[in-house]
């Protein structure tokens, strides 16, 4: 491997070559924009209740996270629209979960604290708490202590340890982990966890499988990090996935909330299957229309 450093910021020939490549999936992109548009318009209308704001506001980071993935994607950086596959699978499944199980919420709401107070200890250790105000102190410490045992388990068993009194916070709001999540609420959610979850997770972590998938490897031994074609085939399927979990929240949204926006699900979904078709030749089955009569 040289030393050569080849700067690559966006210049827009990427752009202009996915457009070029596929004429049909910038539509199909505006199709998906516009039906959560009246997704979000039509969510801003109900009742407004603790479930119905942690929804709207979860829905909205979604799409937002969407057009991150798009953005990186259709510049270029296919590798990097990989890595936020992770945090949109984890939202979306997230979402589908809460909405199957919303007496669990609160529990969703409630891990804050914990987060809060993990945030203070470190701002502790840096210096930087001091810029926070004693009252404020006072409630993130008094917060935690209010959901520390909700979040407690023990630290070993009977079996594994002398002392099995000792307990530790658990890392996250569930111990439920996503892909069982997901396998639970929508089973072809558990088909793309490979795709959409596990290897972005190892592409954002720092391990040498998630490196040594994003090199290429020439004839002459040269081992090139970020290649173009490698970053565009990166590119195509993270779109592809990014969609589909896009399809698969704005279904489990309209159901939920029975929101009547037919014309719009069905443009949205039939969006979805184009770009699967155009960019991967193939059908999107996990992306069907929501089934209206």
């Amino acid at each position: 491997m040289n030393g050569e450093i080849v700067p690559n910021f966006p210049d827009g020939k990427e752009f202009t070559l996915f457009k070029e490549t596929f004429p049909n999936a910038l539509n199909s992109i505006d199709d998906i924009a516009a039906g959560y548009t009246e997704i979000m318009t039509a969510m801003e209308q109900l009742d407004s209740n603790r479930d119905n704001e942690i929804l709207f506001l979860m829905v909205g980071a979604c799409y937002t996270e969407y057009e991150e993935i798009l953005l990186l994607s259709l510049n270029g950086y296919g590798s990097g629209g990989t890595k936020l596959l992770r945090a949109l699978y984890e939202r979306v499944v997230t979402m589908l979960y809460l909405m199957k199980h919303p007496d669990k919420i609160q529990q969703f709401i409630d891990y804050t604290h914990v987060h809060w107070n993990k945030l203070l200890i470190e701002a502790d250790m840096d210096g930087v708490a001091k810029e926070l105000s004693e009252k404020r102190r006072e409630e993130i410490v008094a917060n935690f202590a209010g959901v520390k045992d909700q979040f407690s388990e023990p630290r070993c068993t009977e079996t594994t340890c002398k002392n099995s009194s000792k307990t530790r916070l658990q890392g996250s709001w569930t111990k439920k982990p996503v892909p069982t999540q997901a396998r639970e609420v929508v089973p072809e959610l558990g088909l793309v966890c490979f795709q959409s979850y596990l290897m972005p997770t190892f592409f954002l972590h720092t391990t040498l499988w998630g490196i040594s998938q994003q090199i290429r490897e020439h004839e002459n031994g040269k081992r090139e990090l970020h290649n173009k074609e490698m970053e565009r085939a990166f590119a195509q399927r993270a779109v592809v996935l990014a969609s589909t979990l896009m399809g698969h929240l704005a279904y489990g949204v309209l159901e939920h909330l029975k929101l009547e926006l037919r014309e719009a699900s069905a443009r949205m979904m039939e969006a979805i299957k184009s770009i699967g078709r155009e960019l991967t030749k193939a059908d999107l089955e996990t992306a069907e229309p929501p089934p209206y009569s």
